[in-house]
């Protein structure tokens, strides 16, 4: 093993009281955490639902569809646009030197 690591090599020693004890499950009860989401009340119930959800999701939701159409045609166009022998990427490439 010495010459197949080159004298470098980690060793880890784990000690274990026993492994005959077999696996519990400890149960826990609702009324013993506390209540962190909602401070006023004492069964950590969740918030009270509010309307304004539907509205909110609704417009991040059509932005988002706006935005991959946006992309998608911009894209599209960009993919499928023939610039010309005219344009100026030919003119700025060109190698011939030109007498004017």
């Amino acid at each position: 093993m010495y010459s197949i690591y080159g004298g470098n090599a980690i060793v880890e020693v784990v000690a274990v009281e026993t492994f005959e004890t077999p696996l519990v499950r400890k149960s826990r009860s609702i009324l013993e955490s506390q209540a962190i989401s909602n401070p006023g009340s004492p069964y950590n119930l969740a918030y009270e639902y509010n309307f304004n959800y539907a509205v909110v999701f609704n417009i991040i939701l059509w932005i988002m569809i706006g935005l991959a159409l946006a992309v998608i045609a911009v894209s599209y166009n960009l993919w499928n646009m023939d610039p010309g022998y005219d344009s100026i990427i030919y003119r700025m490439t060109n190698q011939k030197i030109r007498m004017d």
